[in-house]
């Protein structure tokens, strides 16, 4: 009995999401669409929460678009394959085309489609030989999204909005201690309190000061000033301790480098 492969799609558009989803299920007898996100948060729950082999990703959606979530795709230890989708051909297409990740462009033709299927097979049965390859593909995202990434602001967040108790509170980002994703929402940890807002890790990691607030785990942000000490364990995992909190954060792999020097 052949082992299905799961998949989660993410479009914003509906009408596409649903013929990608026919589309893949007619060329691919083995599929398994475990989940179908209409925005890129959407989509990173549905891979935290379903492990998938591969993730077909529109590269433009709203709040989180697809090549932001394939950068957190980056920081995680086994990440899925990525395929992305869109109506636009002017996202490096030349150089990914004999990549390991694919590109497809709107419409989707099935010939193209039974193409990429194939590859990504391909690359599935290979994988437990070729443990470097999600290496290589993480190294992919990050050069695509370098290429893409918008010019800096000069003006940085300086208030935030956020809500406790059914009230609306204005909270000055120099005394947050940290930001931690969890699900839909973003808590805000003040000294001993919490707080709620709807603003994505990736929507702050762009606006606040990076000399003050450092990314340290793909949901996670820190303000430098309110490290008191970085431990490592035996197994080689680090984490913060804060001054004004007894919460321990962990620092995953690919941020551990700002803290060599520290």
């Amino acid at each position: 009995m052949s082992q299905h492969t799961k998949v989660v799609i993410a479009d914003d558009e509906p009408l596409l999401k649903a013929h990608l989803k026919l589309m893949l299920e007619t060329v691919w007898p083995d599929v398994d669409i475990v989940g179908q996100a209409s925005d890129g948060e959407e989509a990173l729950a549905f891979i935290d929460e379903f492990s998938p082999d591969v993730v077909f990703l529109d590269i433009n959606m709203p709040t989180i678009n697809g090549l932001e979530v394939s950068k957190t795709l980056c920081d995680y230890d086994d990440p899925p394959y990525v395929v992305f989708v869109t109506a636009y051909d002017e996202y490096a297409v030349d150089a990914f085309e004999n990549q390991a990740i694919d590109y497809l462009l709107k419409p989707i033709e099935e010939e193209r489609l039974e193409k990429t299927v194939a590859r990504v097979q391909k690359m599935l049965c290979s994988q437990s030989s070729s443990p470097s390859q999600k290496l290589q593909l993480s190294e992919l995202f990050e050069e695509l999204v370098e290429a893409t990434k918008p010019a800096p602001k000069n003006e940085h967040l300086k208030w935030i909005k956020v809500s406790k108790n059914n009230e609306l509170q204005l909270i000055d980002v120099d005394g947050v201690d940290y930001f931690i994703a969890d699900n839909k929402y973003t808590e805000v940890s003040v000294e001993e309190e919490k707080f709620l807002i709807k603003t994505s890790i990736l929507a702050l990691e762009n606006e606040l000061n990076p000399d003050v607030f450092w990314r340290v785990h793909r949901n996670c942000i820190v303000k430098v000033d309110s490290i008191q000490r970085v431990v490592k364990d035996e197994l080689g995992h680090v984490y913060i301790d804060l001054k004004n909190t007894s919460e321990q954060l962990l620092v995953s792999r690919k941020y551990q480098s700002l803290f060599k020097q520290m």
